[in-house]
């Protein structure tokens, strides 16, 4: 599927999209705004971690697009549910959450998700998991694929050095001993990548609005997103 523009549609009326390179502090936000709202957080890139998981647990040559696509068009049963205020997934009878996380599988991620019929076919799942409103989805192509009719969506946004400041200290907090310029060059790297595989919008979907996060702390992105959100909400109700 294409752009799509803003023709109306209630399902998705209480859906919020956020969309943004890597870095920009899309995970924290999103899981801030749904917590405040009380809705469903559902990090859309977990499908493809969960997806990449399957693969390799399945030997699937992922550097191999047909073999990843032959291995796509097998019937997986994927099902979802909320626990604590978080979409989780259960692939084939597993539950899946740390595995998601582990090094092997957040190399291969990136090398199944820029297969183009990986993309279609999860931006479907992630269609669905929105279908039933009150959730906030993040991950790139969400505001322009997944759900371009979504209520509010929001395409956070800040320079490469900000967000590679961001990301850095991120590591340090979690312990981890990093060199700021390989941070700041991953993240280069990173946008580069998406570029090249059109994940990286080169215009925004129609009503998507942009937020320079550069000088706001994550909960006063958070604060903001929310005022959008209501101000739309009470726009709805009085037209």
């Amino acid at each position: 599927p294409g752009m799509t523009g803003r023709v109306h549609d209630s399902r998705f009326d209480t859906v919020i999209a956020l969309d943004g390179p890597s870095g920009v502090g899309k995970s924290t936000v999103s899981r801030l705004v749904a917590r405040r709202l009380g809705f469903v957080f559902v990090n859309t890139g977990d499908m493809y971690r969960a997806l990449t998981w399957k693969a390799l647990e399945e030997g699937v040559s992922i550097r191999n697009p047909k073999s990843v696509v032959r291995f796509l068009n097998k019937k997986m049963d994927w099902k979802f549910h909320v626990h604590e205020g978080v979409l989780k997934i259960r692939l084939d009878g597993r539950e899946l959450g740390r595995e998601l996380r582990s090094e092997r599988v957040s190399l291969a991620t990136p090398i199944v998700a820029r297969i183009p019929q990986v993309r279609l076919c999860l931006r479907a799942l992630q269609r669905q998991a929105a279908m039933a409103g009150r959730a906030v989805l993040e991950g790139r192509d969400t505001t322009t694929h997944v759900v371009p009719k979504a209520g509010t969506k929001i395409f956070l946004d800040a320079p490469v050095e900000e967000r590679a400041k961001r990301r850095y200290h991120q590591h340090l907090s979690d312990g981890k001993r990093v060199k700021f310029e390989s941070i700041k060059k991953a993240v280069e790297t990173r946008d580069a990548r998406e570029i090249n595989m059109n994940i990286m919008p080169k215009r925004r979907s129609p009503g998507t609005i942009v937020l320079d996060t550069s000088h706001l702390a994550l909960h006063e992105v958070a604060d903001q997103i929310l005022k959008l959100y209501w101000r739309h909400h009470r726009g709805r109700r009085t037209s």
